[in-house]
């Protein structure tokens, strides 16, 4: 919870609900699914907050893959706030490659590396409902008039260009 409590600049005592969606069915899910039904009360207590496998409600605050050991699943946080507004790079742009991305007439850049991890599509759907707070509505990459597929491979390819987003 730490790590997401400085992501998204949540306090100790916002109010907030963590909601968790497993990816497919496979063995891993299985055994995840079935921890996380003996271990609820006990993670609950550890992030002081309630966590759930129903479908998050619209006051989305943050939601990101995760995956723990070979299991994928989504976390999503909710709360009594909208996102928090973000300043981007007030000392300048870091180094490294970057993307350029357009919502309604505003333009915004993205690292393509940050902190070592190379930025999947999951992840720069994530950015940007944060950047623009669009968290709880449904969103469309495109680059160079070509529709953003989702998926778990980098976005490398796309060093110097622009993404624009719409929302669906």
């Amino acid at each position: 919870k730490q790590w997401y409590q400085r992501r998204v600049a949540i306090t100790a005592g916002d109010k907030i609900s963590v909601f968790y969606k497993f990816d497919g069915d496979t063995k891993n899910n299985e055994d995840m699914i079935r921890t996380v039904n003996s271990h609820k009360d006990m993670i609950e207590t550890a992030i002081k907050s309630p966590f759930s496998g129903a479908p998050p409600p619209e006051n989305i605050i943050f939601s990101d893959e995760v995956e723990v050991k070979g299991c994928k699943f989504v976390l999503t946080i909710c709360g009594d706030r909208e996102a928090a507004p973000t300043q981007q790079w007030p000392t300048g742009r870091p180094t490294g490659k970057f993307l350029q991305v357009i919502f309604d007439g505003s333009s915004r850049e993205v690292l393509l590396s940050p902190n070592g991890q190379n930025l999947t599509t999951h992840r720069l759907q994530n950015e940007v409902k944060a950047m623009f707070g669009l968290f709880g509505r449904t969103i469309q990459l495109s680059h160079n008039g070509d529709v953003v597929k989702l998926s778990a491979s980098d976005l490398t390819h796309l060093d110097g260009g622009t993404v624009d987003v719409t929302v669906q």
